[in-house]
């Protein structure tokens, strides 16, 4: 595996993937309960919350590091546009976790006089936010980039004839 075939767009989706991997088990969500005395909170990370977009958020993040690693390894055909396909995933993606920002997925919880029950987000969306949106700009500046040559393979060294 060649890391030098990877371009800066290249590098940036791929990393972002990765955080957006590690971002999902953080804490997206959290509730806080505080009633007559008694109070405790509790919070839930991407793979709990959700029920679809957890899975599509997973597949974007498999994208992007995937086209590195095979970009990397020299196992990509030039004419697929891998470049494309990771700036629209990740715009996607940016967008549903957006979307789950400004609408919270919230709970069926009645209103109860006197109950201090309070939903709200937690900071691994706003780290998720931040993951998705550097999938989407990686895969941009990818598109912009200018391919770099590979460079030829080194010629085994010549055997002197005896």
């Amino acid at each position: 595996m060649d890391t030098s075939r990877l371009t800066q767009g290249e590098l940036i989706a791929g990393g972002s993937g990765l955080a957006l991997l590690v971002v999902m088990f953080l804490p997206w969500y959290g509730v806080d309960v505080n009633v007559a005395g008694f109070s405790a909170s509790e919070s839930g990370n991407a793979w709990e919350v959700f029920s679809t977009i957890d899975v599509l958020l997973f597949l974007v993040a498999v994208a992007a590091v995937g086209a590195a690693v095979a970009k990397a390894a020299g196992a990509l055909p030039a004419d697929v546009p891998v470049a494309a396909i990771v700036t629209g995933a990740g715009a996607l993606a940016f967008l549903l976790v957006l979307y789950r920002i400004v609408d919270l997925p919230g709970p069926d919880i009645p209103d109860v006089a006197g109950a201090g029950i309070e939903f709200g987000r937690r900071f691994g969306i706003f780290l998720g936010l931040l993951a998705t949106g550097g999938v989407a700009y990686g895969g941009w500046v990818s598109m912009n980039e200018s391919p770099q040559p590979v460079p030829p393979a080194p010629e085994p060294p010549a055997v002197p004839a005896q």
